[in-house]
């Protein structure tokens, strides 16, 4: 081997141990920074989330409960909430709820920037100052030149960058519309490519929030500062900021399996071992909804600290040098008043917020509806599914109808019988001798090869004694007196009390009633904003679970009225349903959502951690 490739060798080992030991040196200045006026940090996320749970949401809210009256309605769902838009004062209303919103998000971040531009510094910081220097930089950015930067947060609701805010985070597209994309391969790549670009956008900006918020540079100022500093190391960057993130989850999962076991140690150390398994899963739920809340602050500020790391060291600034602080009784004490504190902030607010064990605890009274007759287990709309979702103890099936060309009532969700049966045939095109030749269950699966579309009066006999129906009425402006024929045939089969009546248009709803007051009327909303729900043709509304709130639920139920949310088919979905009160689940999986209600299974962590730490078959069951 000769000299020089000795020497080449030698040096890319070099370049490895110097990558390395810079990616350790920056891991432990970033954790650093992080912690290293931690108490202040927690008391400051304590006193901002009181002040959004307590204030700035029922605020927000009522401001929001003012829209139907401004635009002329007694309400606004999706047949009318572009009503809004022909009405100034409702407009201007609905612009001061987005600008105080995008307010109260990015003054979080900003916080989260200046704390770890403090501990960048090796400054200590309090509670009080972090608080009234980030009111004056948060009033800054009332600017027309910095204005602009409230038009990121959308982009930020889709991207990772939702992680640097505790409450951006919540924001989430609904569930079906995100299933409609993942069944339509070119709307799921045209997702994935706005996504991307998204992410695109956000990474050119990364050093932009720390230009913005330290510095007073305008909003354009900011993103050609990022653009310069990103110049060249754009790759380089990318690679340590996703090396960090993945170093700082297995850092949290560690610290959370640490504290797991010193609970579990606790546990035997205090009590019998009879009640060790049932005393931990107690214990454990207790902590870790406060765990949830403190790991999701350490995550944003780690991220923001992240960014402001790279922006000064791509500016080449000069860290100030570590000063040794003298140790005093009295700080020690106020630190230590300030933790406490905080840590009982942390319980009582977990309880509220995320646990909602106290103001909306777990209800036993909700009822499980499959959507479609169950979409999962077998193919959807069919007597097959219905079927399943009996034999899987589903309370209610929601069902579609359509009208056939001859006036027969079929059950079926799109206005094309091509995704379900591969046949390109419109509904009102079709008569009731072609559609029974159709084959609804191959494209599901092989074994349901003789599965048909089946007519509302076969749904109604297979469910009659065994379970109740929503059957939604899909009107496509081609059919005749389909009310009225549904309500003959509800009669014809004696279900008026195991019948419901549900619709997207409330001219329909209004006729059913009329015709049939015995039976009961669901109202289906993507959304719904009133602040009256007493209209007398209307039991019930079915809700999207995005727009269901539990304050909604209660003022529905003070009017006498019931609700109902879709489509909940993840964990999230269904405990927010759950916590929020409503009368019923729509759901595809009937027993993913009974798994999720029970007491058993509630809680997936829970359960492995007991049995991790209490192994033994015999321990109490919790």
């Amino acid at each position: 081997m000769t000299g020089s490739s000795l020497q080449y060798q030698k040096s890319g080992k070099e370049c490895g141990f110097s990558a390395v030991n810079n990616m350790r040196h920056g891991i432990r200045n970033v954790f650093g920074i992080v912690l290293r006026n931690w108490s202040t940090l927690l008391c400051f996320e304590m006193i901002y989330r009181w002040f959004g749970f307590v204030f700035l949401f029922p605020f927000v809210r009522f401001l929001v409960s003012l829209l139907p009256s401004l635009a002329g309605e007694t309400y606004l769902g999706q047949e009318n909430i572009w009503a809004v838009f022909r009405h100034p004062a409702a407009i201007l209303l609905l612009l001061a709820v987005l600008l105080l919103a995008g307010f109260y998000i990015y003054f979080e971040i900003i916080a989260l920037i200046l704390y770890s531009n403090k501990g960048w510094q090796r400054t200590t910081v309090s509670v009080w100052g972090l608080w009234k220097e980030t009111v004056r930089k948060a009033l800054s950015f009332f600017s027309l030149r910095r204005l602009p930067v409230f038009l990121l947060l959308p982009l930020m609701m889709l991207s990772v960058f939702a992680l640097t805010s505790g409450y951006l985070r919540m924001f989430q597209i609904p569930e079906f519309i995100l299933e409609f994309m993942i069944g339509d391969p070119i709307l799921l790549w045209v997702f994935v490519f706005v996504i991307v670009i998204l992410h695109v956008i956000l990474f050119f900006y990364l050093l932009g929030f720390p230009s913005l918020i330290l510095n007073k540079n305008t909003f354009l100022q900011s993103f050609k500062e990022s653009l310069s500093l990103l110049r060249g190391k754009k790759l380089k960057i990318l690679v340590r900021f996703a090396a960090y993130v993945v170093l700082f989850q297995l850092f949290m999962a560690a610290a959370a399996f640490l504290a797991a076991g010193i609970l579990a140690g606790s546990v035997r150390l205090f009590h019998p071992p009879s009640d060790w398994r049932s005393v931990f899963q107690f214990y454990f739920l207790k902590w870790e909804s406060v765990w949830q809340i403190a790991a999701g602050v350490f995550l944003s500020v780690f991220l923001c600290t992240v960014m402001v790391v790279f922006y000064h060291q791509y500016r080449n600034d000069i860290r100030p040098a570590c000063v040794k602080s003298q140790w005093s009784f009295r700080h020690f004490g106020i630190r230590l008043f300030f933790t406490l504190i905080t840590v009982i902030a942390l319980l009582i607010f977990s309880e509220t917020e995320i646990a909602a064990q106290t103001w909306y605890p777990k209800p036993s009274h909700t009822i499980f509806v499959a959507h479609r007759a169950g979409a999962t287990f077998a193919p959807e709309n069919t007597v097959a599914a219905l079927n399943q979702s009996i034999k899987d103890g589903a309370d209610m099936a929601e069902i579609d109808v359509q009208q056939l060309k001859d006036g027969t009532l079929i059950v079926m969700h799109d206005t094309n019988f091509k995704r379900t049966t591969g046949t390109d045939l419109n509904v009102w095109d079709a008569d009731y001798e072609t559609v029974r030749e159709l084959d609804a269950g191959s494209g599901y699966s092989y074994e349901y090869s003789k599965e048909r579309v089946p007519t509302l009066k076969e749904m109604l006999t297979a469910a009659k004694d065994n379970i109740q129906l929503m059957i939604e009425l899909k009107s496509t402006g081609h059919e005749k007196e389909l009310v009225r024929q549904t309500l003959d045939e509800i009669c014809e089969a004696g279900m008026q009390d195991q019948c419901m009546i549900a619709s997207m248009s409330l001219d329909l709803l209004k006729e059913a009633k009329e015709l049939r007051p015995e039976i009961k009327t669901v109202y289906i909303s993507v959304l719904l904003l009133s602040r009256q729900y007493d209209l007398d043709y209307l039991d019930a509304y079915s809700i999207e679970t995005t727009s269901l709130s539990a304050g909604l639920v209660g003022q529905a139920h003070y009017q006498n009225k019931q609700v109902y949310a879709w489509t909940a088919n993840s964990e999230r979905s269904i405990q927010k349903i759950l916590r929020s009160r409503a009368d019923g689940l729509v759901t595809d999986n009937i027993p993913l959502a009974k798994y999720e209600a029970g007491d058993i299974g509630w809680n997936f962590i829970l359960n492995q951690a007991a049995d991790f730490f209490f192994p033994d078959p015999s321990a109490q069951i919790f």
